[in-house]
């Protein structure tokens, strides 16, 4: 194992110097990390490795037992890194002493509980360490610059230019990007009492933000704007399975739904909940899509995912209970809206009514966005015909091992991993897709470099 945070070595630019295989990881965020952990433990023959990210660490690291400032989605059960292993995560948490004394002695307890972003976290880094420390044949460097393009090399593979303006060759490139971040979007405080501040977004993190800004005292007020008007649902008490249904699930888009809610209002009325139903639905949902005309999928992205979104990412009960009671107080406003532009005393909306302004001290913008297609990286992937938009342009063009997708039966190196293929992968962006997909990539690039023609 080698893990150097340096310059690229020698003989980097030379397809032929050495006898390594060259693979890039651009982002390393959760998808990237866990991009790096599949080929540690699956790509069972040497190779050199470079993770691009600006950020100067790997986020990660911090103690089990620290509180943590962002609540995930999803439960303990659902979030091992380790496919074979699901009670992975659940283990490595419960060698922490004071995680045990914060749970409750019954059966089951950890893997219903509700952990931060920090803490999984520090759960993924320590486990991507531990890969790399059995790999004594692998080289793994840290460049702390962004990658500005990405074209095709002369031979084979790709010439990735980074900031520091170097151009450097691989044999494959997995883009770990995420859903890309918006700059600037939280306004500082203004000095002195904060009375009403604004939080945009309409997923889990805008409504965690909101009811940490009211409980810290940040704000007495809050204006959550969803330009759907839809929040985040509520897990169960208690963790439920898939609740499988023995009728085969219609081929239409508006079938499908008019069987989903037909299912969900009878498990509601037989107290059983809703929400096993959407988890089979979910399970599901990849082959309906595959199924889906062009202009089906176009409706689904107009009409129906902001409602399917917010049942399928939750918040924990306590936090949906909190966020119910903020909102039945005042303390919390729902407002539906567009936010056209951010100020720093407030935003401009626009409404059925018009442009609007709303006033305020502080504004945090919790949106999740598509991949920006004027960002130079994208541009020299699509220009080049590395890869495509999907028809909904929220990314990428894959398929379910992430594979960019130019041509039947072509594939060139090039994996767009993650959030990057919602377009065509449904959930590819919550941790137990992300994590099969990872595996799933590895084992078809190992396939793929062993072939004559990729060498």
């Amino acid at each position: 194992m080698t893990l150097l945070p340096a310059l690229l070595s020698e003989g980097a630019n030379n397809p032929g110097a050495g006898s390594l295989a060259r693979f890039a990881i651009v982002g390393r965020g959760f998808t990237g990390i866990m991009n790096a952990i599949s080929l540690l433990k699956g790509f069972d023959r040497p190779f050199h490795l470079v993770m691009y990210d600006p950020h100067p660490k790997i986020n990660g690291g911090e103690d089990v037992s620290r509180s943590g400032k962002t609540v995930l989605n999803s439960r303990v059960r659902d979030l091992s890194i380790d496919p074979d292993a699901r009670d992975d995560f659940k283990q490595w948490l419960e060698t922490d002493g004071g995680w045990r004394n914060q749970q409750d002695a019954g059966a089951g307890a950890t893997d219903d509980a509700f952990v931060s972003g920090e803490i999984f976290s520090a759960y993924v880094y320590q486990r991507f360490s531990e890969a790399l420390r059995q790999r004594t044949d692998v080289i793994v460097q840290i460049c702390l610059e962004s990658v500005l393009t990405i074209e095709h090399h002369p031979q084979h593979g790709f010439l990735v230019l980074s900031g520091d303006q170097q151009r450097t060759h691989f044999d494959a490139v997995f883009l770990a990007t995420g859903y890309g971040v918006s700059q600037g979007a939280e306004q500082q405080p203004a000095l002195g009492d904060i009375r009403d501040a604004i939080v945009i977004g309409s997923g889990v993190h805008a409504a965690d933000r909101a009811l940490k800004l009211l409980a810290a005292g940040e704000a007495s007020h809050v204006t959550l704007i969803s330009a759907s008007g839809f929040l985040p649902q509520s897990h169960t008490g208690t963790a439920v399975g898939r609740v499988t249904s023995d009728k085969p699930l219609p081929s239409t888009l508006r079938g499908a739904f008019r069987s989903l809610r037909a299912a969900a209002n009878k498990a509601e009325l037989d107290g059983s909940g809703w929400q096993g139903i959407m988890n089979d639905f979910r399970s599901r949902a990849g082959d309906l899509w595959k199924g889906l005309s062009i202009e089906e999928r176009r409706r689904f992205k107009r009409h129906v995912k902001p409602i399917y979104d917010s049942h399928r990412n939750r918040l924990p009960p306590s936090h949906y209970q909190r966020l119910r009671e903020a909102i039945a107080s005042g303390a919390i406003t729902l407002r539906k809206a567009k936010v056209e532009r951010i100020a720093t005393n407030g935003v401009l909306l626009a409404t059925p009514g018009g442009l609007q302004v709303q006033l305020a001290d502080r504004t945090i913008d919790c949106r999740v966005r598509p991949i920006n297609i004027d960002l130079p990286l994208f541009r020299s992937i699509l220009s080049s015909g590395l890869a495509r938009r999907d028809e909904l342009e929220l990314g990428i063009l894959v398929d379910r091992c992430g594979r960019a997708v130019t041509a039947p039966d072509v594939f060139q190196g090039l994996f767009a991993m993650g959030p990057l293929g919602l377009g065509s992968l449904p959930d590819i962006d919550l941790v137990p897709e992300i994590v099969r997909q990872a595996v799933s990539a590895t084992t078809t690039l190992l396939a793929w470099v062993q072939e004559p023609t990729a060498a």
